[in-house]
């Protein structure tokens, strides 16, 4: 979750912060929760395909993509200021083997309804899809996107496997230290926890995966590049070591979006979410791409 801010905004949410910390921190979360556009297309989400996707649309004004016409459904959820082209090289191994691929396009992305997008909104949305669409396999989350595919599967979204490529573990922290750097002041960072709290209808710290291990009932496969940067590796570490039963694929070289491409990536996803293949723990090799 990359979210730039104007140099000159951390002075005036600084000075405004002193004053009225209630509205600061208000201000603060609207900032937070707006993505406000999309990064640049990968050049492979662009390139042609034997698989081309259907816009689909579901209900509440939630749209996406749909590849395949029929079969147990792998839902994907891209991440902060991403799309649902990210998932078609996914797609294109998941469809042969009978699924149908739909990945959604999240709120406050552009498309679907709504402006804001934060951990609970993305799991609602996962919800809410997974009820239409029925007969869920898999559901796969790209990074702040993983963040929402474990909160909903701990939930009670019914899948019998989960995978999280590059997925940020401990999202609160990450949001308390974007208020610091947002110039807010002590009181005012206090408000905006407060408020996060509200939003999420719980400690919001309680919907970060390493708390969740231990209510993610699916089959999980945990999938990181050593060389991401934007969520670091160790946000992986942290939740292996929290749910230790996951299976993990590590791979060096292809960082944070580059790695939805992987051709090693692609077919472990694919394998794991058919059930072919069993991925089990074994010693770390660091120096190589891996899965245990």
């Amino acid at each position: 979750m990359s979210t730039p801010f104007p140099r000159w905004l951390p002075p005036l949410l600084g000075a405004t912060g002193r004053v009225a910390p209630r509205f600061a921190a208000r201000l603060a979360a609207e900032l937070l929760c707006r993505p406000r556009g999309r990064n640049p297309p990968q050049a492979w989400e662009l390139e042609p395909t034997l698989l081309a996707p259907q816009p689909i649309r579901l209900a509440g004004g939630l749209h996406g993509l749909a590849w395949g016409e029929a079969g147990p459904v792998a839902l994907a959820l891209h991440g902060w200021r991403g799309r649902p082209t990210q998932f078609g090289r996914i797609a294109g191994a998941l469809v042969p083997r009978g699924y149908r691929v739909v990945a959604l396009d999240a709120p406050g992305h552009g498309v679907s309804t709504g402006l804001r997008a934060s951990t609970r909104i993305l799991a609602d949305t996962l919800h809410a899809a997974a009820a239409e669409l029925g007969a869920v396999r898999a559901v796969i989350g790209h990074s702040f996107g993983g963040a929402a595919a474990g909160l909903a599967v701990s939930e009670g979204l019914e899948a019998a496997r989960l995978v999280l490529i590059a997925s940020p573990t401990q999202v609160s922290a990450m949001l308390a230290r974007m208020g610091h750097d947002l110039g807010l002041p002590a009181a005012a960072r206090q408000e905006l926890a407060a408020w996060l709290d509200r939003h999420a209808g719980r400690p919001i710290a309680e919907l970060d995966l390493v708390q969740l291990g231990a209510q993610l009932g699916s089959t999980a496969l945990i999938v990181h590049d050593e060389d991401d940067e934007i969520i670091p590796v160790a946000e992986a570490r942290l939740l292996e070591s929290a749910w230790p039963a996951a299976a993990k694929l590590y791979t060096r070289g292809f960082g944070h979006r580059e790695l939805l491409a992987a051709p090693e990536v692609v077919a472990a996803i694919r394998d794991f979410v058919d059930g072919r293949c069993v991925l089990r723990q074994h010693p770390r090799e660091a120096d190589q791409t891996r899965t245990t």
